[in-house]
């Protein structure tokens, strides 16, 4: 009989949860994918990285936006359903700009994500589950994410 894999789940900076569907390590680091659930205001701080990602919205509406002359500027709003795909390097970020939760799935290639997250959040039982700890903000985050070659890109708060 197969004994099924238990999935990790880390609490991120933003409140939102990230559980490893295929961890990096099961694919030779061809890639990666992660499921995300996102409070309605989460997302992650605009950013840009090496690997590619595709995003595949499961329940709610996920929009993605891109910063463009220091403002981030909508370029896809996703529904159940509905995918995006953000090529290397190409800025980005995800808002849930929704009253509810959202759950999406990213896929990453090469498999980058599943190591990232393991060193930026905190190691909770299921999505639902509140941290004990905060996890890393902004000046750890720079220092973790410089390891994945993911760089955050700057943008005007108001």
């Amino acid at each position: 009989m197969n004994e099924v894999r238990r999935s990790k789940v880390y609490a991120v900076a933003g409140g939102n949860h990230v559980t490893i569907v295929v961890d990096a390590a099961e694919t030779d680091h061809e890639f990666d994918i992660i499921e995300v659930l996102a409070q309605p205001g989460g997302g992650p701080p605009p950013h840009r990285h090496a690997f590619a990602e595709w995003f595949h919205v499961l329940d709610g509406k996920l929009q993605i936006l891109e910063p463009s002359a220091g403002q981030l500027r909508p370029v896809a709003s996703l529904e159940a359903g509905q995918s995006h795909f953000a090529p290397p390097w190409a800025p980005h970020t995800t808002r849930n700009l929704g009253t509810g939760p959202v759950r999406f799935l990213v896929a990453g290639r090469p498999g980058t994500m599943t190591s990232y997250f393991a060193e930026a959040g905190i190691s909770v039982p299921d999505p639902n589950t509140a941290p004990d700890t905060p996890p890393p903000g902004p000046a750890a985050l720079r220092e973790i994410a410089a390891r994945y070659d993911i760089q955050f890109v700057p943008v005007d708060r108001g």
